[in-house]
């Protein structure tokens, strides 16, 4: 696997855990959930955590390294 695939996997990897540990930390900080900014910003890292588990799974699937998912109706390519 060439260095630059390597690499690329690590940064997605890596962007995809930041983004779900700020969801962690944005429920750690709420305290009202009926507040409508606080469904904004929740729909907001969705969206961020979203486009990171893409661009993992993308970058996952160039390496040829894509597994069926057990939590989707996934299969591997």
């Amino acid at each position: 696997m060439a260095d630059a695939t390597l690499i690329r996997i690590r940064e997605t990897a890596e962007a995809y855990a930041e983004a779900v540990r700020q969801t962690q930390r944005y429920f750690e900080r709420i305290g009202d959930t009926d507040d409508p900014s606080v469904l904004i910003e929740y729909a907001e890292l969705v969206r961020v955590e979203d486009a990171a588990r893409e661009d993992r799974l993308d970058a996952l699937t160039d390496a040829g390294l894509r597994a069926a998912s057990f939590d989707t109706n996934e299969s591997a390519d």
